[in-house]
């Protein structure tokens, strides 16, 4: 009887559809691309917020221009959504991490690609070739890989290996609040939870929520992430893999030259 009942309970379905984490880095990056949305083409572009001195001034603009507030409605439900991205990313670097053949060449492809996005970021979201007001997200998700691969080098140390990946962690955070990283210290600190708990899935799944609520609606990702399966694309090849890197630096490109057009 207990063998006919487990086996029941293998065989039924879940109630939610499983993903693969290329399902999820596909739903990551539309929910980026919808953020930069709301930060390029509508803060930028069409209400110009970088124009103005002061948010007194910004406010008095919108207080006398109805469509303009229309366009910051929507600006705040497009970031809202697009922050569903922050926990799926730090996920999806967690695996990276977990996967690599190589930690390097893993850490080199992501700090290319953070020099590259610079100045497409600077463009899109300030109207300029270089600006020190914040550094795109890669910039993050590098020193968070950075923190994460040391907390995997001082792995069965004992008590002290939660020690010293907590000050790699705390390192990590710091260092995104030293040179401003859009979605900062608090992608360091997801992916840290995450990287910590990886052995115990619901642990690290309720503490990732815990972890998600520094943004307002960061958590949400977490439906995404319970879904996936851990399964990914073992025939991908080196065009796909970096065309996901690439993909980043040239939609904020893309977006920079409306911005410029307008």
């Amino acid at each position: 009887m207990a063998a006919e009942h487990e086996s029941g309970m293998r065989g039924r379905r879940s109630l939610f559809p499983s993903v693969s984490v290329n399902t999820l880095k596909i739903a990551g990056a539309i929910l980026l691309t919808l953020y930069f949305f709301s930060a390029a083409v509508i803060q930028n572009g069409i209400l110009h917020v970088n124009s103005y001195d002061t948010s007194a001034q910004l406010n008095e603009m919108l207080a006398e221009d109805p469509e303009a507030m229309l366009w910051t409605s929507i600006a705040a439900i497009a970031q809202f959504i697009g922050m569903i991205a922050i926990p799926i990313y730090a996920y999806l670097l967690v695996q990276g991490v977990e996967h690599t053949s190589s930690m390097v060449k893993y850490a080199l492809s992501v700090l290319i690609f953070a020099v590259i996005s610079e100045v497409p970021y600077d463009l899109a979201v300030y109207g300029k070739v270089w600006s020190w007001e914040s550094q795109n997200p890669l910039w993050a998700v590098f020193i968070a890989l950075v923190s994460l691969c040391l907390m995997k080098h001082v792995e069965g140390r004992g008590a002290s290996s939660y020690a010293l990946g907590v000050v790699a962690a705390l390192g990590g955070c710091l260092w995104t609040v030293l040179i401003k990283c859009e979605f900062g210290w608090g992608f360091v600190f997801i992916a840290a939870v995450l990287f910590l708990l990886r052995k115990w899935r619901t642990m690290s799944l309720i503490a990732g929520v815990g972890a998600s609520l520094v943004y307002m609606t960061a958590a949400m990702g977490f439906i995404l992430i319970s879904m996936c399966n851990g399964e990914r694309r073992e025939d991908e090849s080196w065009v796909s893999k970096y065309a996901y890197y690439a993909y980043y630096p040239i939609m904020l490109l893309l977006m920079a030259l409306w911005v410029k057009m307008q």
